[in-house]
């Protein structure tokens, strides 16, 4: 008759030699986020009025090759503040001003609020998100790409106009008891235009936009791109949705009806994962070669889509001749993509 093995002298036999650090099976969990306090209904609407306080952001941080990376305790993690080393001096008295969200306001309040913020991590699930830590990268990237924008002068152009970066405090119960939570922000113009990711899902000649319109725009933001990088900065997301088109007003008189609406500007947006050279590793640093920023026809010229050969003739006929004297010499042997 076989003998039969007891189950436990299976596990001592499979399991009992395992290293330490390697849990046994019925030790493990699922991850699951903290106890989460009372959290309220999302504030942020059309009635909200709170007062801000002028703040200087923490040295950009938290982003994969380019800034520091700070181990993330999962339990709590009140905001970083600046240390004495930052560009930017804590000023002894500090601006504060009215927000208040509505018509009235021209401006876009960007809020970096870490309890809306998802513990849900895309890249790796088995590890959840710190969402205060998550905030304040956020925060201190894309401060320090608008500060650097705003003093080499490109704000008000291809960048929004930037308004400085605020804090201000909001109370939370949890268990009963109140407290004060920290909340930063920043302020930066209000574009009243388009963003290009809703035309893709809209007929665009709604708005008058032809092929013609369309290939304008994108030389626009090509321009605006190389431009950026030439000055020190790279935005790391020039994609659709963060591209906003301001337009000049609706026609008011029948004359002006049914005609294209012109694009005045094109602005780039969304600077939190941006890179400023300066701050970067020095691998990642750009050097300048040229006094003039590089030609689109260098940036791009063999990444496109498609039927290239077409694209490509574009791009010779936008940015070569008489315009190509405003960019470097292309540097770069051309040729035509045949397919």
């Amino acid at each position: 008759m076989p003998s039969i093995i007891p189950v436990s002298s299976i596990f001592q036999r499979y399991f009992c030699h395992l290293p330490p650090a390697i849990p046994l099976w019925f030790d493990f969990h699922f991850w699951r986020p903290p106890e989460d306090p009372e959290r309220p209904p999302l504030p942020y609407t059309s009635v909200f009025t709170i007062t801000i306080t002028e703040h200087v952001p923490p040295r950009p941080f938290g982003l994969p090759s380019v800034y520091p990376f700070i181990e993330p305790p999962y339990d709590t993690c009140p905001p970083l503040e600046a240390d004495n080393d930052t560009d930017s001096a804590v000023p002894e008295k500090p601006a504060e001003a009215t927000l208040k969200l509505g018509k009235p306001f021209q401006a876009v309040a960007k809020i970096f609020d870490p309890l809306y913020y998802s513990f849900k991590n895309e890249s790796a699930p088995h590890r959840p998100v710190a969402t205060t830590l998550a905030a304040d990268s956020d925060y201190s990237i894309e401060a320090t790409a608008y500060t650097y924008l705003q003093k080499r002068g490109h704000t008000g152009g291809f960048a929004p106009d930037y308004y400085g970066s605020w804090t201000f405090t909001l109370p939370i119960r949890h268990r009963g008891i109140r407290h004060e939570r920290h909340v930063r922000l920043l302020l930066m113009e209000y574009i009243d235009g388009v963003c290009i990711r809703d035309l893709c899902y809209r007929e665009s000649a709604s708005l008058g936009f032809t092929e013609e319109h369309r290939l304008d725009v994108l030389a626009r933001i090509l321009d605006g791109d190389v431009r950026l990088e030439h000055s020190g900065i790279n935005q790391r997301d020039l994609l659709p949705p963060n591209i906003m088109l301001k337009l000049e007003p609706k026609a008011e008189n029948s004359l002006g009806k049914g005609r294209p609406r012109v694009v005045q500007r094109a602005v780039l947006i969304d600077y939190n994962i941006s890179m400023v050279y300066h701050l970067a590793p020095e691998a990642l640093k750009y050097r300048k070669s040229t006094e003039l920023p590089l030609n689109p026809i260098d940036m791009i010229w063999s990444t496109w889509q498609g039927n290239q050969r077409a694209q490509q003739e574009w791009l010779i006929e936008r940015f070569g001749g008489q315009n190509a004297l405003a960019y470097a010499p292309v540097s770069r042997e051309l040729v035509f993509d045949d397919a």
